[in-house]
C-alpha cells in the first residue's frame, strides 16, 4: 500500500508533537498497554496513565490521576466508546480541579484524521508502513 506524502508529513508532525508534549501537560491518559506501546515507538517521553484498571472506579481513578498531575492530555480512541470515555473521564478530571487540555487533543485528532487512523494503538502500524 502506497503511503502519501501527506500521510507521512502528519506523521512526522504527530512524532515531532509527541517528542515534546511532556513540555505542555503533566501527563497523557490512553485506554490500555497497546496504546502505550505505539505512544513510546513514536517518540513520546511524557507521563502516561493507563485507563483500564480493574476493580477501580472512574472517579476513584479519576481523582487518584488529578491527585498527581495538573494538567492532562486524553488520548482516547477517536470512535464513539473513546470518544465517550473522554467526555467521561474529562467531567469528572475538571471536577476535581485538573485541566484537562481539550485544544491538543482536537489538534491531535487532526492529524490522526489526516493519517487516516482513529484508534491510538494503530499508529504503530502506520509507523511500520512508512519505514
Amino acid at each position: 500500500m502506497r503511503f502519501s506524502q501527506r500521510r507521512k508529513d502528519a506523521l512526522e508532525e504527530l512524532s515531532g508533537f509527541l517528542s515534546e508534549v511532556h513540555n505542555y501537560v503533566d501527563v497523557i491518559i490512553v485506554e490500555g498497554i497497546r496504546d502505550v506501546s505505539s505512544l513510546r515507538a513514536l517518540g513520546c517521553a511524557a507521563e502516561i496513565e493507563v485507563l483500564s484498571h480493574k476493580g477501580v472506579s472512574d472517579h476513584d481513578l479519576a481523582e487518584e490521576i488529578a491527585s498527581k498531575y495538573a494538567s492532562i492530555l486524553i488520548l482516547t480512541d477517536f470512535d464513539e466508546e473513546g470518544l465517550n470515555l473522554n467526555q467521561r473521564f474529562s467531567n469528572i478530571l475538571e471536577r476535581t480541579g485538573a485541566k484537562v487540555d481539550t485544544g491538543l487533543r482536537r489538534w491531535f485528532a487532526r492529524l490522526m484524521a489526516r493519517i487516516g487512523v482513529y484508534a491510538i494503538e494503530s499508529l504503530d502500524n502506520i509507523r511500520d508502513e512508512v519505514e
